[in-house]
């Protein structure tokens, strides 16, 4: 007999046993790696969408080609991420009919690593995108001159390219450590939960 089936016969057959196990379940709820997983994802994409309306209002308050293209690029990165956060976080909330909990843990587990790593491999587009339009700001603002001013000036590509060879590995190693702590810890406690529930089968 399955885990699964285990658990049906006894919570079904009987009443008092299950009255007692359901409230401390419901105590343990929080610390269900897929609620931590659904909880994670929802606050990426809010925190995503408030990022992007950053990105209007530094688009509104530089109004050159340069930060349209640059700041522009990243908007619609930022905004595809939270979007996709958001109905990976809604596939997650509902239950397909037909399938068991196996099952649905395992679709839940490869959804959530196929989402890691699409983002993990698109930042490493984005960063270099996301640096070069922040240098050119920071440098215009700093100087109180024009961006064409800045970037006309010697040197400024050649540091631009070594702020380039800092930056994007450390933004890129950062980004993956975050998303370790905040998806990688559950996505592996939930993959240890789809073994145990294998190896009880």
């Amino acid at each position: 007999m399955s885990l699964e089936e285990l658990w049906k016969d006894t919570s079904e057959g009987d009443v008092d046993l299950s009255s007692l196990i359901k409230p401390g379940l419901s105590k343990l709820s929080s610390k269900d790696p897929l609620v931590k997983l659904k909880r994670n994802l929802l606050a990426g994409a809010i925190l995503g969408l408030l990022i992007a309306a950053v990105y209007i209002f530094i688009i509104v308050k530089f109004p050159v080609w340069q930060v349209f293209l640059c700041i522009g690029i990243v908007f619609a990165f930022t905004l595809w991420g939270s979007i996709k956060s958001f109905l990976l976080y809604k596939d997650m909330s509902r239950t397909i009919p037909g399938n068991n909990l196996l099952q649905e843990l395992e679709n839940h587990y490869s959804k959530i690593k196929r989402w890691m790593s699409i983002q993990q491999q698109a930042s490493l587009l984005i960063y270099p995108v996301s640096a070069t339009g922040g240098f050119m700001i920071g440098g215009s603002v700093g100087a109180g001159k024009s961006i064409t001013e800045v970037m006309q000036k010697p040197g400024m590509i050649i540091t631009l390219l070594i702020a380039l060879i800092i930056l994007v590995p450390l933004c890129f190693y950062l980004a993956k450590w975050m998303s370790k702590k905040a998806f990688g810890k559950y996505a592996e406690q939930l993959k240890q939960n789809i073994e145990m529930l294998k190896s009880a089968q």
